[in-house]
């Protein structure tokens, strides 16, 4: 290309060239810069598809760094709840471990105020166990002094009532072994305290302690009305007789036969002759319903051995009652009691009368469990013999 041109302005010199000069850079710098219409057809789409590209890319990494931020406060929040959680639980901490504390101050408090009472009442015991124990050494000073006195001085006045307190103690034991009679041995021993009382020796005390828990067992024992109940089963055995047996006595129908009106004679004929003759019928055979097994009936001759064995049954039981003999009292009374529902009209009401004092009767323990009584005169034979030992000394 050829650089010297002419100045279209018409101007000379240095400034003139120069400005030709930049014509011609800008003019070689147009020809070399190559035509995006004469390249490739499509050269003008790619940079808008990674300018959107870019653009989402760059709102991608805003949300993520918005959810990332509210993740970020949220997670702040729930460390500060935590944090909170944990200072309560700290504080309720520290409260009851404050409160354990103090119950356990007051526990271990209470234990030395406890431990402390202990100790006094342990001083109590052992001041109480020392006065008892001079207590006792004065009770028996004061006891062998006085049965000294009463040895040296009352003796044969006091000899014979302990003699017959003896005697009597042996009467209650043998009344009560050999008859079972415990009203006698009650009254008996009673008689033997009054000797006692009488003496007035003091020396007599543990024994009449054991006398008067001898009684006592006497009593709570119970005294059997031996005349009462034997009374009652003779007065039942005197009612056997009027006692009505099954079959013995035909029973009255209850209904009352019906009145016919009489008949004329001038009235009468076959029909009103049949009519009588069946009214005539019925009043002589009685058709009864007892919806009952038919049981066989006695011989009228077996009738009176049947009222004599069951007088029989009731005297066994009462000689049982005055042998004390509870087995065979048992089996008579059962055995009556069978004889009367077996033989005589259990729906009669003197049947029924006498099945409920049967069943009184048999409730009744003719032989009781009794105490022993010989603790008081082996207590009473044990004295006297240590006096006498004494007397022999002396």
């Amino acid at each position: 290309m050829n650089k010297t041109r002419n100045n279209p302005t018409g101007q000379s010199g240095p400034s003139a060239e120069a400005d030709a000069d930049a014509e011609i850079v800008d003019a070689e710098i147009l020809e070399s810069t190559p035509s995006p219409r004469a390249g490739a057809p499509g050269g003008g789409s790619v940079p808008r598809v990674a300018m959107a590209l870019s653009l989402i890319a760059v709102v991608a990494v805003v949300a993520g760094l918005g959810y990332g931020y509210q993740r970020w406060n949220g997670m702040q929040a729930s460390l500060l709840q935590m944090d909170k959680s944990i200072a309560d639980a700290a504080r309720q901490t520290t409260e009851l471990q404050s409160r354990l504390d103090q119950t356990h101050q007051a526990f271990e408090s209470q234990k030395a105020e406890m431990e402390k009472q202990n100790s006094r009442l342990s001083e109590q015991d052992d001041k109480l166990a020392t006065e008892r124990q001079a207590l006792d050494k004065k009770a028996g000073e004061i006891e062998e002094t006085l049965e000294r006195v009463y040895r040296r001085v009352g003796r044969n006045s006091s000899a014979w009532m302990a003699a017959e307190a003896e005697y009597l103690m042996q009467v209650a034991n043998h009344r009560l072994q050999l008859e079972d009679d415990v009203a006698t041995a009650i009254s008996a021993l009673q008689a033997a305290d009054q000797r006692l009382l009488e003496t007035g020796d003091p020396g007599w005390t543990a024994t009449r302690e054991l006398l008067a828990s001898e009684i006592a067992a006497l009593k709570s024992a119970g005294v059997i009305d031996q005349v009462g109940l034997s009374a009652k089963l003779a007065g039942m055995a005197g009612q056997i007789k009027s006692l009505k047996m099954v079959g013995l006595r035909p029973s009255v129908a209850s209904g009352k036969p019906l009145k016919s009106r009489p008949v004329e004679a001038s009235e009468r004929n076959l029909n009103t002759l049949l009519k009588d003759g069946w009214e005539g019928f019925k009043s002589v055979m009685v058709v009864r319903r007892h919806d009952k097994p038919v049981t066989a009936m006695l011989p009228p001759e077996q009738y009176y051995f049947v009222y004599r064995n069951l007088e029989l049954q009731l005297e066994s039981a009462r000689l049982s009652l005055l042998q004390r003999n509870q087995a065979l009292y048992d089996g008579s009374l059962e055995t009556a009691e069978h004889w009367l529902r077996e033989f005589f009209d259990a729906e009669a009401s003197g049947t029924a009368a006498m099945l409920q004092q049967l069943n009184e009767m048999q409730r009744v323990r003719v032989k009781p469990e009794l105490p022993d009584i010989t603790r008081a005169l082996e207590r009473l034979r044990q004295r006297l013999q240590q006096g006498s030992e004494e007397a022999a000394r002396q």
